[in-house]
């Protein structure tokens, strides 16, 4: 039977052991910590909120969604028997606020497809109705768009190439760009940014939904996802930290770790985050013979338990704010600033204050008051910021070792630092396993 050790206990990683898992190879999952799920995933926090004392509950370490052009995702969660662990929306469906308080809705009608979206923007209150035309007209322009094209511009010389206005832009692109590239219009490459909006808006009606976890991320495909393996004769290690790969005549024969050392593999996946990879193995023996310069960019995120929760919705976008989205959990809220650089520093009774008076300006329900206790939340290195330069980089990345395959978002997928990116790489490691048995 062929045998896969695989590193890394993230999506990546544990995609990469149930598609392998599937296909009758028998995999052993190494991870260095003591919980799986890499950079999403839950863990148990007590809150004293309730009369009876303290208590304990599972908290995302961060809100991560998904949407409906993730194929390779939803494809792993009906793999593992995950898929009613999340909810689909019947058609996108997103209400942003302003300042004023006002709310305006991004809704796709229940019209055929695309004609739906395209009233859902003609409906969007937040930027005028002249707007509304100068975005549906680059809606359409993009049908014919190669993203190839625009790999050398940046997504803000693109909009202005464009003459999209400051209000579209501060009122529907920096949403998108953030939400789904974690950084600026000024850093991220145009073409990234292109391919993405045609996968979300041009692969049919179901691609454009959010698709929320209804249980916490370790539930929602942590625990499948070792059931899966171990179920298909696999096995999984937590707590084991990988140090160094010995290779000899261009292949890898054994790996060490803090406590032991594996050889009896035929294949290697390494499925950790580049920082991590480049401690265990020697860059310049990558064919292109160069590191790759990443620039990571922070997500923070703050839980709030209230004292009578007044949202209604399950999620809102906040427009031109400081922080960007607020998650309805019921008994907490969830508030996600993404690219957080100007604030990720700052100490959480400041970061408190800014994200309580920014709720109180866009929601005029909401009071300070009724915050009875709140979690910061930072993810310094939560995704790598896909530039023009490192977009370049990563296209012609390649390995010269005969039996070890990379996986990890930052791998060259072709998408940004998402989930969806995460399982692809996971997904196409897999498949160069599969290719390579003989």
């Amino acid at each position: 039977m062929t045998k896969c050790l695989i590193v890394g206990g993230g999506f990546a990683g544990l995609s990469a052991a149930c598609f392998l898992a599937d296909k009758g190879i028998k995999v052993h999952l190494l991870e260095a910590s003591p919980k799986l799920g890499g950079r999403a995933y839950s863990f148990s926090y007590k809150n004293q909120i309730d009369s009876d004392g303290f208590k304990s509950e599972n908290v995302d370490n961060g809100q991560h969604i998904l949407m409906g052009c993730y194929k390779n995702t939803l494809e792993f969660l009906r793999l593992i028997g995950a898929e009613n662990n999340v909810l689909f929306q019947e058609n996108l469906k997103i209400k942003f606020i302003k300042n004023s308080g006002t709310e305006h809705n991004l809704n796709a009608s229940k019209l055929f497809y695309p004609v739906n979206l395209l009233l859902g923007i003609l409906n969007y209150t937040a930027v005028s109705f002249k707007e509304r035309l100068s975005i549906i007209k680059l809606f359409v322009k993009l049908i014919f768009i190669n993203p190839d094209d625009y790999n050398n511009i940046t997504v803000d010389q693109w909009l202005n190439i464009e003459k999209q206005s400051d209000g579209i832009i501060k009122s529907l692109w920096d949403i998108i760009i953030v939400g789904t590239l974690n950084t600026t219009a000024q850093k991220a490459s145009a073409g990234m940014f292109i391919k993405i909006l045609k996968e979300i808006f041009f692969t049919g009606n179901k691609s454009s939904v959010v698709v929320l976890p209804k249980v916490s991320l370790s539930e929602m495909y942590c625990e499948n996802s070792k059931s899966f393996i171990e179920r298909n004769g696999g096995k999984v290690t937590t707590s084991e930290k990988v140090n160094e790969l010995v290779i000899e005549n261009g292949k890898v024969i054994k790996v060490r770790t803090a406590k032991d050392s594996y050889s009896d593999f035929d294949f290697v996946i390494l499925a950790v985050p580049y920082h991590s990879f480049e401690k265990i193995i020697n860059i310049s023996d990558l064919e292109f013979k160069q590191k790759l310069e990443i620039e990571y960019s922070p997500i923070l995120t703050a839980h709030l338990w209230l004292d009578g929760n007044p949202f209604k919705e399950k999620f809102y976008g906040l427009i031109d704010s400081k922080v960007h989205w607020l998650f309805n959990h019921g008994k907490y809220v969830t508030i996600v600033t993404s690219a957080a650089d100007e604030i990720i520093n700052l100490k959480d009774d400041e970061l408190i204050k800014i994200i309580c008076s920014e709720l109180e300006k866009y929601f005029p329900i909401f009071y300070q008051n009724v915050v009875k206790e709140y979690l910061i939340l930072k993810e310094k290195r939560a995704t790598f910021v896909p530039t023009v330069e490192l977009i370049k980089l990563r296209n012609k990345l390649k390995f010269s070792y005969k039996n070890i395959f990379v996986a990890g978002d930052w791998s060259n997928t072709g998408l940004p630092s998402t989930i969806e990116g995460a399982v692809l790489s996971g997904r196409i490691a897999a498949d160069s396993v599969i290719s390579n048995i003989r």
